[in-house]
């Protein structure tokens, strides 16, 4: 367990860590017997749309709820990464399920080795009772919640983000991407403590490759 005065970064699950929208759209044609509808997401606020039936959308988030979790594959360097951040910061899981998945989300994390310091369930992802001082996430409302908190925020590119064009956001096309990123600035400011500047090919001959 990380101590509380250290940096927190919060992290979401569903299309950040885990494949969601693959399982979203297979429920869909298992309960309707149809494909889903081309240009259509079921992430990030997308199953709220008017045009699902009710009853087909409670079926699709009861059902993801209560089987579709351990089915859900990790985003490749996922743990990895998490593992590498988590030597310096708090790292806390801040996901938008219903809070009855919350066993099931436990056994996800522990059985991928996802390092984690505290577990919520909420959608009002701010109003937690942490000092949030990085996130990362998929979807844009939650994104401007942690922006309005003014944590350094990460958004893992999606379809249903790509709207977002925020000089203030830092869009990453997977964990590879904000490694990368969390070695230019780590070697950065070690240089910048010393009064030294290296050039840009000197600091990526010390990025770690993932696995």
């Amino acid at each position: 367990m990380k101590s509380e005065t250290q940096p927190c970064f919060a992290v979401d699950i569903d299309n950040v860590l885990g494949k969601a929208e693959p399982e979203v759209q297979r429920l869909f044609q298992v309960i309707t017997g149809n494909t889903w509808p081309r240009g259509r997401y079921g992430s990030a606020g997308g199953l709220d749309s008017s045009e699902i039936e009710k009853l087909v959308l409670e079926e699709i988030f009861a059902r993801f709820h209560e089987e579709s979790i351990p089915r859900l594959s990790v985003y490749p360097g996922a743990k990895y990464v998490l593992d590498l951040i988590h030597q310096t910061c708090r790292i806390i899981i801040v996901t938008a399920r219903r809070p009855y998945s919350r066993p099931q989300t436990l056994q996800w994390l522990t059985m991928h080795g996802i390092p984690f310091d505290a577990l919520y369930h909420t959608e009002e992802k701010t109003e937690i009772p942490e000092s949030i001082t990085l996130a990362i996430d998929d979807h844009p409302e939650h994104l401007l919640s942690y922006q309005a908190v003014e944590a350094r925020v990460f958004v893992m590119d999606q379809p249903w983000n790509r709207q977002i064009d925020d000089m203030n956001v830092i869009r990453v096309t997977g964990w590879d991407a904000l490694l990368q990123w969390w070695h230019l600035r780590h070697l950065s400011s070690l240089w910048d403590r010393r009064q030294e500047s290296i050039p840009p090919q000197q600091l990526l001959k010390h990025l770690t490759v993932l696995p």
